[in-house]
């Protein structure tokens, strides 16, 4: 699995003078975070209007808020939808901060006024070469990872409906939308 240079990098030495406590602390911490890193991301990313550097700094605001913890009881309690509401925090906090940025700039649209029915020529032109792009990345993928990533993006069929539909596990589309989801990005990243 590749790292990337923007992951927040997880320091595991012992730190002279650190008590035993902490340390336990910081380990269990370390491992949630590993453990939910990857869902939080997804998460993070579906309701943050920046790109993978404005997760990453959710994901490490993140990290830190859990290591700064006295109490790690409700941690313990219910680990991931801690995490969650901690970043999900984060994220209101962040967005709260852009609109108010945004608020002085505002400048009123009238529709009415700039309304066009046809889309530019360029706008166009860019659609259809999009489209061709996603077609072709769509047909780069196996059958049945094409097949799950269609009926669960395009139909809005539930992880557990493609499953049913396709008599496979809910594990087995994870990873087939996994798969898909990074093979896609790789190959429309100039256009997303």
């Amino acid at each position: 699995m590749a790292v990337s240079k923007a992951q927040l990098r997880l320091v595991s030495s012992n730190p002279a003078g650190t008590a035993p406590a902490a340390d336990s602390g910081r380990l269990l911490v370390e491992d949630l975070y590993r453990r939910h890193r990857g869902a939080l991301c997804n998460y993070v990313a579906r309701m943050l209007p920046g790109g993978p550097q404005d997760v990453e700094v959710i994901l490490q605001e993140t990290y830190v808020r859990l290591l700064r913890l006295d109490d790690l009881q409700q941690l313990q309690d219910n680990p991931r939808a801690y995490i969650f509401t901690v970043a999900t925090n984060l994220v209101r906090d962040s967005l709260r901060r852009h609109m108010r940025r945004r608020g002085d700039f505002h400048q009123h649209f009238e529709e009415a006024e700039h309304e066009s029915r046809e889309p530019s020529p360029q706008g166009s032109a860019e659609w259809q070469q999009s489209l061709q792009q996603l077609k072709r990345a769509l047909l780069q993928l196996k059958p049945l990872t094409r097949k799950v990533f269609l009926l669960s993006r395009f139909e809005e069929m539930t992880y557990p409906e493609v499953a049913a539909a396709l008599s496979i596990s809910t594990r087995s589309v994870e990873r087939h939308m996994s798969t898909a989801l990074k093979h896609l990005q790789k190959e429309l990243n100039g256009i997303l």
